[in-house]
């Protein structure tokens, strides 16, 4: 690994001092100096502290060394120069001795944004009556912001999660995790992993995944991080224990509990949330599919494979000469609902706004185009299909509450 050393520059007398205890305690591979060009002529000082030449890298030149921002950006530059270039941030040292107080402030909070392993500076011993550090007392004093760094994505955490980005809260995880941190911490992280493992599986649907990782969670974990996730769970057990049950004995009754269409309907809002149209009205289609789907399994009908004997006698009669069963799509499992007396089928069938908004998911990408859905077409799609929804599900409003993801704060 190569050892790298960050030096603010400044022109106070006796700065030089400080500068070259830091040199010759860090003893580093590669040295870059943070200067303004009247502060150049310190180098030469330092030199002859040490009673060497300073092979140091290209300097980083700063105009106003009371221009906080610029020195900011000037030693962000050189540290994002040095990331790029394969160092190691835990390898980079970052000096703030000497300078103005704006060079120092804007150094600390590069360093502290780009996450570099130590900030150090020189100070203690004895002063003199004008307060500078009298020569031979100096020490050194090594800072190592791990906590700083861990507080920052913790919250960086919390607004991916907050906004359902959970592979960039797993990426942020990860990486902290590998970083060195008390048994605490990554005890703190390991629980706030397998929280985003729980709600990105059940964002994908996969409620086994997501039911395995909410029984992981402990219980103190809702009270430290003030957030509740009984609601969540109590839906996504309910929905996993119908899809075993549903599995083990293949009663279709099982498949569609009211859990499934809240969950769809809930799931298209953060897409739309997120300004994904397309892939919330594909939610709501389908959504619209599992009423029929649902209220026909009432009935022991799948529209999978439904049977003649199942059928009204004129649908009977319209599918004579088929011996295998039948299968339905949306609109004919809307109109056997309406057939065998179910009112949501006629509904369906007398919804002009409902199915005028489903044909234009028809023309979606995620379909059979390449028209983008706007939010107009989800806001009205969202409301027909709600609305339809409830018909068949009376407990739809309730449920869809349980289904809100819920906010993740910082203690």
């Amino acid at each position: 690994m190569t050892k790298v050393l960050v030096v603010t520059l400044g022109t106070g007398r006796g700065v030089e001092r400080g500068i070259a205890k830091s040199i010759h305690t860090n003893n580093p591979d590669k040295i870059y100096f943070i200067a303004t060009s009247e502060s150049l002529a310190t180098i030469g000082r330092i030199e002859a502290v040490l009673g060497k030449k300073i092979a140091h890298e290209q300097l980083y030149l700063v105009k106003n060394a009371e221009d906080v921002e610029a020195c900011w950006k000037t030693t962000a530059r050189l540290i994002r120069s040095l990331l790029q270039g394969g160092c190691d941030p835990a390898e980079i040292c970052l000096d703030f001795t000497s300078g103005t107080k704006a060079m120092s402030a804007g150094a600390v909070l590069a360093g502290v944004g780009l996450e570099c392993g130590t900030l150090s500076y020189i100070g203690g011993g004895e002063r003199d009556p004008r307060g500078r550090v009298i020569s031979g007392t100096e020490r050194m004093i090594i800072l190592t912001p791990n906590k700083v760094f861990v507080d920052h994505r913790r919250r960086l955490i919390r607004d991916f999660f907050n906004a359902f980005q959970y592979d960039s809260c797993l990426k942020l995880i990860q990486q902290s995790r590998g970083s060195i941190m008390s048994p605490e911490l990554q005890q703190e992280l390991a629980q706030l992993e397998n929280l985003v493992y729980a709600y990105s599986w059940w964002d994908k649907f996969d409620h086994q995944e997501a039911a395995s990782c909410f029984w992981r969670l402990p219980q103190e974990f809702n009270a430290r991080w003030h957030i509740d996730t009984s609601q969540s769970e109590e839906v996504v057990f309910q929905i996993s224990h119908q899809q075993k049950k549903y599995a083990a004995g293949g009663n279709i009754k099982d498949k569609f509990p009211p859990e499934v269409l809240a969950d769809l309907l809930a799931n298209a809002d953060r897409r739309a949330q997120e300004g994904k149209y397309d892939d919330a009205v594909a939610r709501l289609y389908r959504a619209v599919e599992v009423v029929a789907q649902m209220l026909l399994a009432r009935r022991c009908i799948n529209t999978a494979h439904v049977k003649m004997e199942q059928l009204p006698p004129d649908w009977q009669e319209a599918y004579r000469g088929i011996d295998e069963s039948v299968r339905l799509g949306q609109e004919k499992a809307f109109a056997l609902l309406e057939s065998l007396g179910e009112e949501t089928g006629r509904i369906y069938r007398e919804n002009s706004n409902l199915r005028n908004y489903l044909a234009k998911r028809n023309n979606s990408i995620l379909a059979h185009d390449v028209e983008p859905m706007t939010r107009e077409i989800y806001d009205r799609l969202s409301h027909e299909a709600n609305q339809l929804a409830l018909k068949a599900a009376p407990r739809l409003d309730s449920l869809k509450a349980k289904c809100q993801f819920p906010l993740l704060e910082l203690t």
